[in-house]
């Protein structure tokens, strides 16, 4: 659906609630000049009704009305004027000269004080508005019973309706005409942030930019600070998979050392050592897996014995380094733990040892000072050490100091990736061995 669906389905609907809204509004406004104009007729043939009433006298039994009225109307043929007086039987007493060619009126007759008011369809090519009114006179002791009927021709009032109904709809639609296109302008106002919106996600989806910018209405503010969270959340867990891919190539590097030197030295442990490093790789893969999914997070917590896991290192290590015949001294104590993940501890460790192996000189120590608040890691070699700009470089991905070594330049990276998810310190010193000595210090607070 594109961009502008949006906005035509609002302005349907928008013009589909004033249709209906102006429907409402005008049929209200016509039953209500309907009823006033007909209210209005109503009391003007009352009056004419009172007129010809003060205008007539009892004579005796007889009533006599003027052949002439006060009213014009009342006095020319066919003027839409006419007037009318029954008796108590409903015989037409008197009418007006206006109605000398209008068939009989079919009023009744009305008792004292009575008044209606109808319309007569009963004449050919006429509507008549019909008001009537009872009254009595007194003489001689007796007394008259009259009904005084005025009826007008309501073309007037259905001429004046219908022009009320021209200028109704004429403005309403001039009104809604105006409405329509306001709302369209304020609809393409109102959303042009999301056209925005729209145009910034595309961009980000090719390339052009990382993230949504900041100068959106308040309103939006809450989506598009969700969205950027959700596209850096995307965005790290593709980096994270994409260093895990080089942390497992970088891990299995050890285990496929052993493997490759035991095969060529024909050992008679190959099956054992075989059957140990496949496990080791399967553990690699698994915990390289996990760490994609839950980076800079504290996968597992477990005591692990620190002293078995570096004499399993240390022996790995020692053949595939058979040829330096590196010495190395382990001072750790067979009750030191470390709470936390075996499989960053074999990472942890096995990035050091494996760099004093390397870059030292065929010395190598390591020892664990385990305090009451702290526990520190220690692995020193005798190399040529590191500077202060070296300590910085090497912890960076893919940065190598010594590039005659094969390696991808990433097992510092990792170090400092799982020394941070457990809140520790990464020290780098010039050891007593006259090379590199790197401390770990993990607060025990944080277990």
């Amino acid at each position: 659906m594109n961009r502008y669906s949006l906005r035509a389905r609002i302005l349907i609907m928008a013009s589909l609630l004033l249709l209906v809204f102006f429907s409402i509004t005008a049929a209200v406004l016509d039953s209500a000049f309907s009823r006033a104009a007909r209210s209005a007729t109503q009391e003007k043939l009352q009056l004419h009704i009172i007129s010809l009433i003060s205008n007539s006298e009892q004579q005796g039994k007889y009533l006599t009305v003027p052949v002439y009225q006060q009213e014009p109307r009342f006095n020319q043929v066919s003027s839409g004027l006419y007037g009318y007086v029954l008796d108590r039987a409903g015989v037409e007493l008197w009418r007006s000269k206006s109605a000398l060619d209008i068939s009989p009126i079919t009023a009744y007759p009305q008792k004292p004080g009575q008044r209606t008011f109808g319309i007569d369809n009963s004449h050919s090519g006429l509507e008549l508005f019909v008001a009537s009114y009872g009254t009595v006179e007194e003489s001689g002791g007796k007394d008259y019973q009259y009904t005084f009927v005025v009826m007008e021709d309501n073309a007037p009032y259905l001429s004046s309706l219908s022009s009320f109904r021209q200028d109704l709809w004429l403005w309403l639609g001039g009104v809604a005409i105006i409405l329509l296109a306001a709302q369209h302008l304020l609809l393409s106002r109102g959303l042009k942030p999301l056209q925005h919106l729209a145009s910034e996600l595309k961009k980000i989806e090719e390339g052009y930019i990382e993230a949504l910018s900041d100068n959106y209405p308040n309103e939006l503010n809450r989506l598009t600070g969700n969205l950027n969270r959700l596209i850096d959340s995307e965005r790290k867990q593709r980096e994270r998979y994409h260093q895990r891919l080089g942390d497992l190539a970088h891990s299995l590097k050890t285990p496929l050392a052993v493997l490759t030197n035991a095969a060529s030295e024909n050992s008679r442990d190959l099956v054992n050592i075989t059957r140990q490093q496949t496990q080791r790789m399967d553990q690699i893969v698994r915990y390289q897996l996990q760490r994609a999914v839950v980076s800079q997070q504290v996968t597992g917590i477990t005591r692990v014995n620190i002293l078995d896991h570096v004499l399993q290192i240390k022996n790995a290590l020692d053949k595939v380094y058979r040829d330096k015949a590196v010495m190395c001294e382990v001072r750790i104590k067979q009750t030191s733990y470390f709470q936390g993940d075996q499989g960053d501890l074999m990472e942890l460790l096995g990035n050091l040892i494996d760099n004093a192996y390397k870059y030292g000189a065929g010395e190598v120590k390591i020892s664990v000072i385990d305090e009451e608040q702290q526990l520190q890691l220690v692995v020193e070699d005798n190399g040529v050490g590191l500077d202060e700009v070296e300590c910085k470089e090497i912890t960076q991905r893919g940065a190598r100091l010594d590039t005659q070594e094969q390696g991808q330049g990433i097992g510092m990276a990792v170090v400092v990736d799982i020394v941070k998810s457990y809140r520790a310190k990464l020290l780098i010193e010039q050891s007593d061995l006259l090379g590199a000595k790197f401390i770990i210090i993990f607060p025990k607070q944080h277990y």
